[in-house]
């Protein structure tokens, strides 16, 4: 294999299931695994016997690569150490908390390793290899289970806290609203992940239905799927009208299975933001002297396996070999 195209293998581990694939330096999947995350969601479970399943796997991919293999890249659930070796605050897989990750793989494969929050991941992998293409400034909001903005600037993450831009999914928009399974009342991902969006689809449908029930209906043109979806969109906005007058990017991109929502989604994210916010914006724009243009919404283009490439940016762009 040319030395010009370079293989990965990236691993992204979920609550439920973890991805791994061997990725190369376009950002394409050449070999794909899921390995179950269920033994590593309870707190006080023994990590050895799923650590050493994910290493077996990636063996396995690396001997399917037939050629030099750069390195390892992890994308975490929840915040990262200081150092990116490994979990610190990581409710969804509570038995890997506080293991150096970093050194199992590297001392079991042989391999450079790198960590990486989930949130993180995702922006990256969007910012080289999606929809963030040409941003200078990038906003990448992750909608699924949970919710949180990766913020990617010049080519470079933001890493404010626990390997992210920060805990973007607890911002308060309905002080007397439902709790997330972390106890914050009416924050957006109580009302706008998965569980946000069943919860109002039975309130204002009647009936239990997934999120993604709800998406196809509504994408369908079920006028009451239509409106739980433009409801979403409207806390959506409400989102962004804050977290971009914090970090003013010039591109958002919304990611994530709420996403696949599409259009009807994003507009009514860009409705609610404008009535906000637009005048700031505006004002910003025009009193800037250039440095800000404005900023535009767009649906990511990358699909279930972001974090499986965004771990392994690291090791493709020369930025994150540095």
């Amino acid at each position: 294999m040319a030395a010009s195209k370079p293989l990965a293998v990236g691993i992204d581990i979920g609550g439920t299931h973890t991805k791994i694939g061997l990725v190369e330096r376009t950002g394409e999947i050449r070999a794909y695994r899921v390995l179950s995350s269920a033994s590593i969601a309870e707190e006080g479970r023994d990590p050895l016997p799923f650590l050493q399943a994910l290493v077996e796997e990636v063996e396995r991919l690396i001997d399917e690569a037939e050629g030099p293999v750069a390195g390892v890249g992890v994308s975490l659930h929840g915040y990262v150490n200081k150092e990116r070796t490994g979990p610190i605050v990581c409710p969804n897989t509570p038995a890997i908390c506080g293991i150096d990750l970093s050194a199992y793989l590297r001392h079991t494969l042989g391999l450079a390793v790198l960590l990486e929050s989930d949130l993180t991941a995702h922006a990256l992998a969007e910012y080289f290899y999606g929809s963030g293409r040409g941003s200078q400034r990038f906003l990448c909001l992750a909608i699924g289970t949970g919710l949180g903005a990766g913020v990617v600037i010049d080519g470079e993450p933001l890493r404010y806290l626990g390997g992210c831009a920060g805990d973007t999914g607890h911002v308060i928009l309905e002080p007397d609203g439902p709790p997330c399974p972390m106890g914050c009342r009416g924050c957006a991902e109580a009302l706008c992940g998965v569980k946000g969006v069943e919860r109002l689809a039975h309130a204002k449908m009647g009936q239990s239905l997934s999120a993604r029930e709800v998406i196809i209906r509504a994408r369908a043109g079920d006028p009451e799927a239509r409106a739980v979806i433009e409801q979403i969109g409207r806390w959506l906005g409400q989102l962004l009208a804050s977290l971009c007058s914090i970090y003013l990017p010039d591109r958002v991109a919304l990611s994530g299975g709420i996403s696949e929502a599409g259009p009807l989604l994003l507009a009514s994210v860009q409705q609610r933001f404008d009535e906000l916010v637009a005048d700031y914006h505006k004002s910003t724009r025009e009193l800037g002297f250039g440095f800000y243009q404005g900023v535009e919404f767009v649906l990511g283009q990358m699909r279930g396996q972001t974090g499986v490439v965004g771990s392994v940016v690291g090791f493709f762009q020369e930025k994150g070999n540095e």
